[in-house]
């Protein structure tokens, strides 16, 4: 028998010919939905009705004979086989997303939208705005076009002019997730004959059915049915969504995948229709897209606002309920909603999952692995192979098994109470940790003023790890600053009390705020001198305080001398990649003779550390945290580093290569040789010159000896004694302690060895490399400490490098400049955190499931609260194409034509009377030092987080992509995932990683206006780099409410651009003001004026205008014509003068963006010239800017087939020569 299907485009439901809810069950039996008792064609019998009214069960006749039903299934056949090469032919000749795209916006162009039609959208809660910005239009059953469109467009005839509709209604365009117009459906007048439908021939390329999305500034992707419905519920609730007309998501997938990929939401949340629970028929469709969401590694979770079982008449759709209903509705998983049983409870009368994996599973699975061992043997055996003697396996060595029955269970599974994502956060009723795992671990949604309580709750609740994710600038440092022991229920004044709050900033110094800075201690650390910077203050008006340079010591200018001239030892000894401390207990503190003196630094950190509950510090360094102490850590995203990095040059390698042969057993030297050979050629043949960024990992260790190579050179070195020795194994060495007055054996602490192991030859390693200490001398100064430990001590990285070339995934090799760059994990930072008795992290931008990977645990350890973030209307995002990526390394061109548009910027906002800042790269800053009197300068990573230094801007100018160093971010990903990775190539999840780095500084960057606090002023931020497509709309999303526009440099400054959109402008300019002049200059004229080839020129033309140098010229005269002519702008309507001063140049403007293409350009020429009349629309012309025509000219040409371009150009040609004073001059 063969196996059932569900009817599709291919294979039709026999019955009633529709593609798609029916089911075949075989020839003669279909459940067909569309059929009921009183409604049977010809040669089916009705049996029954299926379960809740949704369609019958048909079989075929009885009547028919056996021939009559073969004939019948031969007919099927030949149909299918018809529609397949019906669906061949329409692939070939179907239209790309972005064909279609072009095609949809010139019928658009065509249409307008009725008063009817706009009252009904307005009446459904959008605004006008939101009509004209979606592109509603009217109309009419078989439409009449004016420009045609291309035939292979969903629902246009074949001569291109007229649109296949049976019924007057409007256009819903549906929208890719690139922002394209793949499609329409047609919102039906006569509405019964359906509401919404598809044009005919609507599907896509690859076959699919165009889905709906629309983005919004939420990071979570709801799912609503329909297509206007989600565009809808967008505008009103802040959705980003996608549509689909039937349930039919999981029938697109190719879609479906695309968009996940492109936003990567935090959850997928699907938004029933009322009485979607009362309807069979859909619960199976949401019950197939439960499992197309499994399959794609995400948890399809519901909205629920008590809709399901309702009637559709109680107006309980997403797009009709309001604003208070949609936020009290709570997320739960599918399974719950549609009553679905979940496997797992602790109850007793059932088996939670492991119970059942040890009672039934485990047993299946032993049997089959006995099963399978067996045969393979048995295989061996029959094939007669012997075996070696070392690898033999004695018969006896199997184990017999008896046979285990197959068991199976009947356990009843519990209710499983509803998980959720977020929740509204209501004082005093935060649940504890179990409730709150049980409840899914929601991030909970806090409003202004809660923050300071919630911390208080979650701390006398039990929770250890806290994360706010509330934006930036909506108040965590300032609430920080005034948290103390009262707000977590402590008495500061009870004598047993220990706690201690620590704020932990890299810039403790220098505070954001006043609270901080008024109410914390600062925990002094050590220093080589501090220096006032009087450019930066904190917020109590105090000057920053910063590390003093060299160049300030040896200058006399260090206004805070050092605290501890031991500083630069401790940092010697941390920078060879040992552990290193200070206090009575160190070496280096215990050869220094102030130790014995009394050192104040000591004393004042021994003060503050047992005196002052609230204290500021650097992570770096503060003691261990006790069970009782409260961690603040701002900005954990910057502030907690993972990554300790060793750096080997070729002096350390022939140095350890050395103490190795000094050993007593030369063979270990013998055996590392290989290792300590790739090393060192390898540093000596990667330079600079062949590599200017060095080699990474991948790429070091394919230089590296493999295992099998080191184990072989170990056993030709030992083979000899491994083979003479009684116990091939070695004997063990033993640890003992005095037990009862008698030497007793406690453990096996190693093993003398016959012949080594990689993992032996590692240990012995440890033993050659020296302990610093020896060489701390009390007698001698520090500089004389330094310069012995850095000519004795060797970094340890011989073990370090085994331990990689053996399979330690979490260790990074890199060799740069010939140096080896060895980075492995440090924990010191995140086990501060897990010491800690709570902790806080403040970070705006870092993702839980990001901050969980740097601490290395489990996101649903971490609880997550944000603050509703508020609306910035008052911010212009500004992002400007047209520089590059502006990275750290430029050229110096392109350094001034960043300083072209940088000043051009300014301008514009100096005569505003605006205060502007700069943010660029650190490497970059000094070009800008004469420009401190116009521009507030700040660099990226330092400026761009927790600074509040660009509080009094109002434009703020930030150059470049903040691409963080890739080596040294590819290591950390290494270390911390164990996942090996090409740091230049950022593609995967290690893309996504670094990718959502690089976002998060530019949201930061922004951040820094505080456009939510300044209302009443207009903001402007510009990023001056090329974005790519995903950065932008994360960008969108971060600030909802304000205007993000994408331009290019040339509209603010043309020197700044491009030199061949330099030499562009130049041509035109230079040609037209010759004709102006009345001497029209020739190509080589021109050519000679601009220090440019006549080739250049006529290739300029061509790459970016699609014409000549003659036809130019020829079109400029024409122009000249027209400007020369009676009619003046001020004799044009006002709508007419706006065309031709604002609305042109934009359409060249989007020309130029990509936005729109040449044929989008005949149609926006086309629609205005029939709008105005020719005669009016040829003075528009004469009245837009030269550049603006000749863009225009360039785009129509390129569009126009050989012999109809060759008429026109002949045809400009011939009408050049006229009878005017310029006529007379080109003759």
């Amino acid at each position: 028998m063969a196996k059932a299907y569900y009817v599709n485009r291919l294979n039709p439901c026999p019955v009633c010919g529709k593609d798609h809810g029916c089911q075949i069950l075989s020839d003669v039996a279909v459940l067909c939905l569309r059929t009921d008792k009183n409604n049977v064609p010809s040669g089916w019998v009705w049996k029954k009705e299926l379960t809740g009214g949704m369609g019958s069960l048909v079989v075929a006749s009885n009547s028919q004979t056996e021939q009559e039903r073969q004939q019948q299934r031969e007919q099927w056949q030949q149909q299918r086989e018809e529609r397949k090469k019906q669906d061949r032919q329409r692939k070939a000749t179907a239209l790309t997303d972005e064909q279609r795209d072009q095609e949809a916006r010139k019928l658009l162009k065509q249409l307008g939208l009725s008063t009817r039609h706009r009252q009904s959208l307005l009446n459904r809660g959008l605004t006008d705005a939101n009509i004209e910005a979606i592109g509603f239009k009217s109309v009419t059953r078989y439409q009449h076009l004016i420009i045609p469109v291309n035939p292979n467009f969903p629902g246009i005839s074949i001569d291109g002019l007229t649109l296949q509709i049976k019924n007057d209604g409007f256009l819903i365009p549906l929208f890719s997730f690139k922002g394209l117009i793949i499609g329409f459906q047609l919102a039906s007048d006569n509405r019964e004959d359906g509401k919404y439908k598809h044009l005919v021939r609507p599907h896509l390329k690859n076959g699919e059915l165009p889905l709906q999305f629309y983005p919004s500034c939420s990071k979570n992707l709801d799912l609503i049915e329909g297509t206007l419905k989600p565009l809808i519920a967008s505008r009103r609730h802040h959705l980003t969504v996608v549509g689909a007309g039937g349930v039919n998501w999981h029938h697109s997938p190719e879609q479906f995948q695309a968009i996940l990929e492109e936003i990567q939401p935090e959850r997928i949340i699907l938004n029933p229709d009322a009485g979607s629970l009362l309807n069979p028929q859909v619960l199976r469709q949401y019950r197939e897209l439960n499992q197309f969401i499994k399959r794609l590694g995400y948890t399809l979770e519901i909205r629920d606002w008590g809709q399901g079982k309702q009637l559709k008449s109680q107006g309980l759709d997403i797009d009709e309920i309001d604003i208070q209903t949609f936020n009290q509705a709570t997320l739960v998983s599918f399974e719950t909603w549609a009553g679905i049983p979940e496997a797992g409870d602790s109850h007793s009368l059932t088996l939670s999952q492991t119970e059942w994996f040890e009672q039934f599973k485990l047993p299946q699975l032993q049997q089959e692995l006995t099963q399978t061992l067996k045969q393979f043997y048995s295989h061996h055996l029959r094939k007669g192979k012997k075996l070696d003697q070392t690898t033999e396996f004695a018969a006896s060595s199997i184990p017999k098994t008896t046979s285990i029955p197959t068991l199976q269970s009947t356990a009843i599974v519990l209710w499983k109470p509803p998980l959720l994502t977020s929740m509204p956060y209501i004082p005093g009723q935060l649940p504890i940790v179990e409730e709150w795992q049980q409840l899914g671990h929601p991030q909970f949604i806090i409003q202004q003023g809660e923050r300071l309580t919630f911390y208080q709750e979650a701390y006398e609740r039990g929770y250890k790890y806290l994360k706010d994710s509330t934006p930036a600038g909506h108040g965590k440092s300032h609430d920080a600053g005034l948290i103390n022991l009262e707000t977590f229920g402590i008495d500061p004044d009870q004598t047993e009390n220990k706690t201690r709050i620590f704020y932990l900033s890299p810039d403790h110094r220098n505070p954001t705020n006043a609270t901080i800075e008024g109410n914390y201690i600062d925990l002094e650390s050590r220093h080589n001198g501090l220096v006032y910077d009087f450019s930066r203050r904190t917020p109590l008006g105090k000057p920053y305080i910063i590390r003093a340079t060299s160049l300030d010591q040896k200058n006399g200018t260090v206004n805070i001398p050092s605290n501890c001239p031991e500083n630069d030892t401790f940092l010697t000894v941390s920078e060879l990649g040992l552990p290193v401390f200070g206090g009575k207990d160190s070496p280096i503190c215990q050869s220094c003779p102030l130790l014995s003196q009394g050192c104040p630094f000591l004393l004042n950190r021994r003060e503050t550390l047992s005196y002052e509950p609230l204290i500021r510090a650097d992570i770096n360094s503060i003691p261990t945290p006790s069970k009782d102490d409260i961690l603040i850590v701002e900005e954990s995203d910057k502030n907690i580093k993972n990554a300790h990095q060793i750096t080997i040059k070729i002096d350390e390698i022939i140095k350890t290569a050395s103490k190795l042969q000094l050993r007593d057993d030369e063979r270990i030297f013998k055996a590392l040789r290989p290792l300590l050979m790739a090393v060192y050629q390898a540093l000596e043949e990667v330079d600079q010159e062949k590599y200017k960024w060095g080699i990474y990992h991948h790429q070091v260790m394919e230089l590296m000896p493999s295992i099998d190579e080191l184990n072989q050179k170990i056993w030709e070195l030992y083979a000899d004694d491994w083979l003479k020795a009684d116990n091939v194994w070695g004997t063990p060495i033993w640890d003992y302690e005095m037990i009862n007055g008698e030497v007793t054996a406690i453990k096996i602490s190693g093993t003398n060895w016959i012949a080594p192991s990689l993992k032996d030859l590692k240990k012995e390693c440890y033993k050659i490399f020296e302990n610093y200490e020896k060489y701390l001398n009390s007698l001698d100064t520090p500089q004389q400490k330094q310069a012995a430990i850095k000519a004795n001590i060797i970094p340890s990285w011989l073990p370090i490098l085994i331990d990689c070339v053996t399979g330690n995934k979490r260790i990074n090799l890199r060799i740069n400049n010939g140096k080896l760059m060895i980075t492995k994990l440090a924990k010191r930072h995140r086990n501060i955190i897990k010491n800690a008795g709570f902790s806080i992290a403040l970070d705006a931008t870092q993702s839980k499931e990001d901050y969980a990977f740097s601490l290395g645990i489990n996101p649903n350890e971490i609880l997550e609260v944000r603050e509703v973030q508020r609306c910035t209307p008052n911010l212009h995002i500004h992002l400007i194409k047209g520089l590059g990526n502006c990275g750290k390394q430029r050229r110096d061109t392109q350094q001034q034509r960043i300083r072209i548009g940088i000043e051009a910027i300014a301008k514009i906002h100096k005569e505003q009377g605006h205060n502007i800042g700069l943010i660029d790269h650190k490497s970059a800053i000094d070009h800008y030092q004469d420009l401190t009197d116009d521009l507030k300068l700040g660099y990226w990573h330092r400026d761009t987080r927790g600074s509040n230094q660009f509080l009094n801007t109002q434009s703020l100018i930030s150059i470049g992509r903040p691409v963080p160093n890739l080596g040294g971010i590819g290591a950390e990903y290494q270390i911390l995932g164990g996942w090996v990775n090409c740091p230049e190539k950022l593609i995967g999840q290690y893309g996504q990683w670094v990718n959502r780095k690089i976002t998060s500084e530019l949201i930061q960057d922004v951040s820094r206006l505080r456009a939510h606090l300044r209302p009443s002023e207009q903001l402007h931020s510009y990023l001056v780099a090329d974005f790519d497509q995903h950065t932008i709309s994360q960008i969108r999303l971060a600030f909802p409410g304000a205007t993000v526009t994408v331009e290019k440099i040339d509209d603010y400054a043309p020197q700044a651009a491009s030199k061949g959109a330099q030499t562009e402008r130049g041509i035109i300019e230079a040609l037209w003001h010759s004709i102006q002049s009345g001497t029209v200059a020739t190509i080589d004229e021109i050519a000679s004026l601009l220090g440019i080839t006549k080739s250049g020129i006529t290739n300029n033309l061509k790459d970016r205008l699609g014409i000549g140098f003659r036809l130019l010229k020829k079109s400029l005269l024409l122009l000249l014509e027209s400007i020369n002519s009676k009619s003046q702008l001020s004799d044009l309507p006002d709508d007419a003068r706006w065309i031709a001063e604002t609305y042109l140049p934009l359409v060249v403007q989007s020309l130029e963006s990509g936005e729109i293409t040449p044929s989008d350009v005949v149609v926006e020429v086309v629609t205005w010239a029939q709008s105005y009349g020719r005669r009016t629309f040829r003075r528009i012309l004469a009245m837009a800017s030269v550049p603006t025509l000749c863009k225009l000219l360039g785009a129509v040409m390129c569009l126009l087939p050989n012999p109809i371009k060759t008429e026109i150009q002949n045809y400009l040609y011939s009408h050049a020569f006229i009878e005017t004073r310029l006529g007379e001059a080109i003759s």
